[in-house]
This record gives C-alpha cells, structure tokens and sequence, in this order.
C-alpha cells in the first residue's frame, strides 16, 4: 500500500481528545482498508502529523476527511516515499 503524509491544524476547540478518539480515528482508517502508522503532536503551524497506509489516492483523501472532522481539523494529505524508493528515483536522474 501507499504511505501518506497527513498534516492536521485544529480549527476548533481540542477537548474530548485522546484515547477515545484516537481509537475511533483507527477505526475510520480500519473501515477504509488503511492504517496508521505512526502519528506525532507538534508545534509551529501544524499540531499533528500522522503517516498512513491506504491503497490508493481517493481513499487517503477520504479518511483524511473523516478524521479532520472527527477531530476538527483541516487537513493537507500529501503522497510520501520512503527513503529507499526516493534515493533508487534520485539515482535514475
């Protein structure tokens, strides 16, 4: 599968966040076929950053969607290629 690069911006009040939620925002990912790979809390102008796997573009978009409403945030979802991948396509240049 595809990983995805997920950047979410609270645009709205954060409470009733955590555990719960992050369960239920797994679930939206499970329902879809996709899955969470790894997600981290920032600073600076984007609070959260989560990698993905989905199957394909419209379905990266869709859960990103689901989640940024269940969490009230606006999203930019982005394709990511791992390190490997990216240098073998630096190296055919």
């Amino acid at each position: 599968m595809a990983k995805y690069l997920t950047l979410f911006t609270y645009s709205g009040a954060i409470e009733g966040g955590g555990p719960k939620r992050f369960a239920k925002a797994q679930q939206i990912m499970a329902e879809e076929n996709c899955e969470i790979q790894q997600v981290y809390g920032l600073l600076g102008a984007y609070d959260i950053a989560a990698v993905v796997e989905c199957p394909d573009n419209r379905t990266a978009m869709k859960v990103a969607a689901k989640v940024g409403n269940l969490i009230g945030a606006r999203t930019h979802t982005m394709p990511a290629v791992e390190r490997d991948d990216f240098l073998q396509l630096l190296s055919e240049l």
